[in-house]
């Protein structure tokens, strides 16, 4: 009896942990953010992400289908050498992600009129803003996190 409930603990956190492989966290935003288009296409794909068609030269978007009907969309825009990156989930686990991730190198914190700012080192700005789902649902909630880079910090070619 107990080996079966240690494995079924085994194989449930094996499947969490599997779920949030796909997630991105502040290591990825910053691989992201120092690489180019190409580096981050191929990076994306390998996560799981499907590349969705985009008009927009310089403009690349991504999706992922999370367990639980979750979704996580990415675009990361290009606009000269700098890399602005744009998620918009409703998987709760991605935003405590990004929150856990950048904690050990936040530089401030500034919450106005819903939207979090956080400075981070090496990084830049992440933008978080929390919105109710539409149609109304008391569990999931709609979070677009914007990360905007440093001035300073310019992709490679």
């Amino acid at each position: 009896m107990k080996k079966g409930l240690l494995l079924w603990a085994l194989c449930l956190a094996a499947l969490a942990s599997h779920a949030q492989q796909k997630l991105l966290a502040y290591d990825d935003f910053v691989y992201i953010i120092n690489n180019n288009l190409q580096k981050s296409d191929d990076f994306m794909i390998s996560k799981g992400y499907t590349k969705v068609k985009t008009k927009k030269q310089g403009n690349q978007k991504y999706h992922l289908d999370l367990p639980g009907n979750s979704t996580s969309d990415v675009e990361i825009r290009v606009d000269g050498r700098r890399i602005y990156i744009y998620v918009a989930t409703d998987e709760l686990q991605q935003l405590n992600l990004v929150n856990n991730s950048i904690a050990p190198f936040l530089l401030s914190k500034e919450d106005i009129s819903g939207i979090t700012n956080y400075r981070v080192r090496d990084l830049g700005n992440v933008y978080e803003q929390i919105i109710d789902k539409v149609p109304f649902n008391p569990i999931k909630k709609d979070y677009d996190i914007r990360i905007v880079s440093d001035k300073n910090i310019t992709t490679y070619n």
